[in-house]
């Protein structure tokens, strides 16, 4: 016998949603605006761990949590957003559909229902055009890491940093998409917690005023093409900057050839301290190089 959920007290109603996997909360939510404001009342637990970025579909992959029997389950389901519906990556099945949404309205509404709702990880591909990159900002507001594949176009790649690095904390960049047109302290100066280059095939060239420019906490390069001449006068500048800002608190190089830096073994670690007493803590091991910045 049918039972309208709706006439369940608030409790009952609370419990049944609370065991109501995504696909039925999405459809709940959608039936009118009580229906919406419950879902979101009940605080259900659903994280997005991945969003894929195609040109024509945004690619959710979610994170439901719930307690059966005291026992805290979990489930990760992958969906695709397309304009007016939604489908199961799974099933390959039409889950929602609702005439007149776009992926901005599907998003925003989840935004709304699942408040609290971020994204840890934004995918970049090269079916991705630039004008898809302004929409992109408007419909995820914020984002904890941005991951551009070897894939996507040196075109694309740049544009996405540029446009998306306002919102996002971590970058993570598995190509070398710099030129003698766009100088890589460009893409070192944005206000970031960490980026990560990463081209075994296509080093990326460094100078001194490359790594002087850097404004990011923590910068992972693999591998850079520097020259000892060049990290020498790095460290020499450094040091002459007294009571100067200086943002990095980790700078790690895997470098192309070994190197010596003030003719001390390839082997070593050494302590540096400025005039200000900010101190610069060197590790060399074979081809890599690890400058730790302390206050």
């Amino acid at each position: 016998m049918p039972i309208n959920l709706l006439s369940l007290p608030i409790a009952d109603l609370q419990y049944a949603l609370t065991c109501m996997d995504l696909f039925d909360l999405i459809a709940f939510s959608l039936c009118s605006k009580r229906t919406k404001n419950l879902v979101k009342d009940s605080k259900i637990e659903i994280e997005p761990i991945l969003v894929d970025v195609r040109e024509n579909r945004i690619r959710f992959g979610f994170v439901q949590t719930w307690i059966f029997q005291e026992t805290k389950c979990c489930a990760l389901t992958f969906w695709d957003f397309f304009d007016s519906y939604i489908v199961n990556c799974k099933y390959k099945i039409e889950v929602s559909r609702k005439q007149g949404f776009t992926q901005s309205d599907w998003i925003a509404h989840f935004m709304s229902v699942f408040h609290g709702l971020i994204v840890t990880e934004l995918s970049m591909n090269d079916t991705v055009s630039a004008s898809r990159l302004d929409t992109i900002k408007e419909i995820i507001p914020k984002c904890h890491k941005l991951s551009i594949s070897p894939n996507c176009s040196d075109d694309v790649a740049k544009i996405a940093f540029r446009k998306l690095s306002p919102i996002i904390k971590e970058v993570e960049i598995e190509k070398n998409i710099f030129d003698s047109e766009n100088d890589i302290s460009k893409f070192l100066t944005p206000n970031l917690r960490s980026l990560s280059l990463i081209d075994e095939e296509n080093p990326f060239k460094l100078t001194s005023v490359d790594l002087l420019a850097v404004n990011i906490t923590d910068l992972s390069i693999e591998p850079a093409n520097i020259t000892e001449k060049e990290l020498n006068r790095f460290l020499k500048l450094w040091m002459k900057r007294n009571h100067a800002f200086y943002r990095p608190k980790f700078i790690r190089l895997t470098l192309v050839e070994e190197i010596q830096l003030n003719r001390q073994p390839v082997d070593f670690e050494c302590l540096l301290k400025r005039g200000d007493g900010k101190e610069l803590l060197i590790l060399v091991s074979s081809k890599s190089v690890i400058f730790e910045f302390r206050v």
